[in-house]
């Protein structure tokens, strides 16, 4: 009786014990949930950009352009440049970062990245371990804008101050997305996109080119005293990579026709000539989607490629009756025309440097994956022989003006 007694205040005595343990536990956690390895905000260097460009034939130079937040936060800044730029030289991308913290006074942020530029030397000579170190590096996104310098370097398109904004990564990133949306002789693309264009067969990425026109002198001094820029940093083309390599650009209308085969048109205007003495007439695209599909005859693959646009005018330097059905008609057909040479024109050139950036593999694979087991191993010399039809619709509405539909209304 007595030992059993025992027992059971030793089970009590255990149980209180443990709900004490556990009380204290519960004041604990408010204390404890922070991150161990938290960095405050004051001591972060956010870095805005990234430029990697090649040292020698094996080494790295990285360039990262970091924010100066207090010449951005309102009355507290002291009239200095906004974003400082660092460059370090290591044998790995990893190395020249961390060898960077010699020079800057705070933890580096890689976070906050928006825009990576390469150098077009390192392009052409192969970008692979540096999307291998991208993708691997824990603070980077998939998000992160890609460019290429177009004939220089990408520490020299970071180091050029821009006229209207005043941290040149962000104003970069805003000129690509809102040219993207007028011109469509570019797009954007992403870590991500990168990668993905990575794993075709056959083919490679394509990245948005950046250059720097003028004195690159001039162009690194934060202050604009002229009304013309002397430098100035523009979006240029597309570049188009076989695997990791840089091995084309697509400049102007062979640029704008990798949009439309790529299903990439958010906004872009074209100008058709109406005749020799009739002027010009421009038309803005509204909507635009582009399909592509295969099929197999004879043992070849042969791909359908399908572009629906919807088009206004917005500028007519003739003297046509836009009012008249014939002439519209005819405008819809010179249009379908137009769009189908730069297409053609731009699938010739990618099929005939064996680069397959337009994903005709990929659709072969989904539509026909027996036939895509045989042709895959030698793709790049199968997608160059393929054969490529080319069908455009095009509809254009709103192509009367206010005064017009005026002089419409007076004379009925």
């Amino acid at each position: 009786m007595h030992q059993g007694k025992g027992n059971e205040r030793s089970i009590a005595t255990f149980k209180w014990r443990m709900r004490v343990l556990s009380l204290v536990g519960l004041l604990w956690i408010p204390f404890i949930s922070g991150c161990w390895d938290s960095v405050e905000l004051n001591q972060r260097a956010i870095v805005a950009a990234i430029a990697i460009d090649m040292d020698g034939e094996s080494g790295y130079e990285v360039s990262l352009q970091v924010i100066v937040a207090s010449e951005i936060l309102g009355n507290k800044g002291r009239g200095d440049s906004p974003v400082v730029l660092y460059q370090q030289k290591g044998k790995s991308i990893y190395q020249a970062i961390r060898r960077a913290s010699q020079k800057i006074p705070r933890d580096i942020s890689l976070s906050h990245v928006r825009l990576v530029v390469l150098g077009e030397k390192l392009a052409r000579h192969g970008i692979g371990r540096t999307l291998d170190f991208m993708e691997r590096y824990v603070e980077t996104r998939s998000t992160m804008k890609m460019m290429v310098a177009r004939g220089k370097t990408g520490k020299d398109v970071l180091a050029s101050m821009t006229a209207m904004g005043r941290i040149p990564a962000r104003d970069i990133s805003g000129k690509l997305e809102r040219s993207q949306r007028m011109y469509a002789g570019h797009y954007s693309v992403n870590l991500d996109d990168v990668i993905r264009g990575m794993s075709n067969k056959g083919g490679g990425p394509v990245i948005t080119g950046v250059e720097v026109d003028g004195d690159l002198e001039q162009a690194r001094k934060s202050k604009l005293e002229t009304i013309i820029p002397e430098a100035m940093v523009h979006i240029k083309g597309m570049g188009v990579f076989r695997k990791d390599r840089l091995i084309y650009w697509l400049d102007d209308a062979k640029a704008v026709g990798l949009s439309m085969v790529n299903n990439k048109i958010t906004g872009s205007e074209m100008v058709l000539d109406y005749g020799k003495e009739s002027g010009v007439i421009g038309i803005t695209t509204v909507f635009s989607r582009t399909r592509i599909h295969s099929l197999m005859e004879r043992g070849k693959p042969v791909f359908i490629v399908d572009l629906e646009q919807t088009g206004s005018i917005d500028e007519v330097e003739s003297a046509i009756d836009m009012k008249n059905p014939q002439v519209m008609k005819y405008l819809q057909y010179q249009w379908s025309r137009e769009t189908r040479k730069i297409m053609e024109s731009v699938i010739r050139d990618v099929q005939r440097i064996h680069s397959d950036v337009l994903g005709f593999g990929h659709e072969l694979e989904m539509s026909h994956p027996t036939q895509w087991e045989k042709l895959s191993s030698q793709w790049s010399r199968h997608f160059a022989e393929s054969a490529v039809r080319v069908h455009v619709t095009s509809v254009i509405k709103q192509s009367q003006t206010l005064i017009e539909r005026h002089s419409r209304s007076d004379t009925d």
